[in-house]
């Protein structure tokens, strides 16, 4: 963060840094009537209770040693000297969901790179929509479900799936019909807790609209127009959202990863590091992660305690999941991923 404009910075913990966070939850510092944020916040990043801070920064922002605006950082600040240069374009989609607020980045001595933060006095303003976002909350699955006919999903408003045969007390008897990998699942939707049991999960749905016909709802794409199944009352108010971190090479692939991820109504962001499956996952509910890429992490796995489920992606036969990660699905596979994301960790 430029300190061109800082009055002051105070590290704040204890009681007064709870005060400073339910005060940031309304905007403003006290009585003084200057806003006041909380960077992560700002940034869009969800408050995570397991690893929640006890202390960070206050952040005075003015001219002419007159404060203007305050910001929380949900971490102790420090003054270091570095030389900025402008961030390449092909960076921008590597800071979501705040790529909006990067303005550049920032070399340290140590060789190390920061994303420098645009942030104007104008600190409480909504943060701005990115151009060309794409549309969040538009993947359906195609089912099987006692009818002939393929029915559609919404996957946002999945809250849980379980395979048949996992689910106590049910005895479910095997089929032949069912194709090699595939299983009967329970979908667990939001708001009043309908289940429905599939017989199989065939794939994704194309994108299209949602038309009504009477009191039926059908997803029509280019390609069929298939029944809603999910309950209509059901569905909740609003879609739970993960944040997803994507670590694999720079590619076609990756960029697809991320689009098919976006679709089903996460939050995506993506790094081509390996270091990020064992460092990130404080700020991430879930890692995937290209083992073909990465061999050293795929022979030794991970050692990390934070909350994030990390899935790994491999070609071929899938190898046992590596230490610290949850499991491992087929690269290329949409619906294996798209199941292993709705899963509970």
């Amino acid at each position: 963060m430029p300190a061109a404009h800082i009055v002051d910075v105070m590290t704040v913990s204890g009681a007064r840094w709870e005060r400073l966070v339910a005060m940031s939850a309304t905007g403003t510092l006290g009585a003084s009537g200057l806003p006041l944020i909380r960077l992560a916040a700002r940034m869009g990043f969800a408050a995570d209770a397991a690893n929640r801070p006890v202390q960070g920064g206050l952040v005075l922002f003015g001219t002419a040693g007159k404060v203007r605006a305050t910001v929380l950082i949900d971490d102790v600040p420090t003054r270091v000297s570095a030389g900025v240069e402008t961030m390449p374009a092909s960076w921008r989609s590597r800071f979501s969901p705040c790529e909006d607020m990067i303005d550049g980045v920032a070399l340290l001595p140590d060789g190390a790179q920061a994303a420098m933060i645009d942030l104007p006095l104008g600190v409480n303003a909504p943060r701005a929509a990115v151009a060309g976002a794409p549309e969040r909350d538009t993947a359906h699955l195609l089912v099987r479900a006692g009818r002939a006919q393929l029915e559609a999903v919404r996957i946002a408003a999945v809250r849980d799936l379980r395979p048949l045969d996992e689910v106590p007390g049910l005895a479910v008897l095997p089929s032949a019909a069912l194709p090699r990998g595939r299983q009967r699942m329970l979908l667990e939707f939001g708001g009043q807790g309908d289940v429905v049991a599939v017989d199989e999960v065939v794939g994704l749905a194309p994108q299209g609209r949602i038309e009504r016909v009477g009191s039926l709802r059908f997803l029509a794409t280019p390609t069929g127009r298939y029944r809603l199944l999910e309950p209509g009352g059901t569905q909740p108010a609003r879609a739970v959202t993960k944040r997803v971190l994507v670590t694999a090479p720079e590619d076609a692939g990756r960029s697809a990863l991320r689009d098919l991820v976006r679709s089903m109504g996460h939050e995506v962001s993506l790094a081509d590091d390996p270091r990020a499956a064992r460092l990130a996952g404080g700020r991430f509910d879930v890692i995937l992660f290209d083992l073909d890429a990465y061999e050293d992490v795929r022979a030794g796995g991970v050692e990390a305690t934070d909350g994030a489920q990390r899935i790994g992606l491999a070609a071929g036969a899938l190898p046992a999941a590596p230490r610290g990660f949850a499991r491992v699905v087929p690269a290329g596979d949409a619906v294996a991923l798209a199941l292993a994301l709705l899963r509970r960790a």
